[in-house]
């Protein structure tokens, strides 16, 4: 069962970057999901595995 929401450990392995730009990297979309819906919560240095896919996949 995959995890709702995709880690700094996650992101640095899929892109291939340090964990403090994989964590610059959710800052910025965690950002952008609060501009899209600012009733949303976040969760620091995790990001929605949704919003994450849609974003980064296509």
């Amino acid at each position: 069962m995959r995890k709702m929401y995709v880690d700094t450990e996650e992101v640095s392995k899929d892109w291939g970057v340090s964990k403090p730009k994989a964590y610059k990297m959710i800052k910025e979309l965690n950002e952008r999901m609060l501009k899209s819906n600012p009733n949303l919560i976040v969760i620091a240095d995790n990001i929605n595995r949704k919003f994450y896919e849609e974003n980064c996949y296509g």
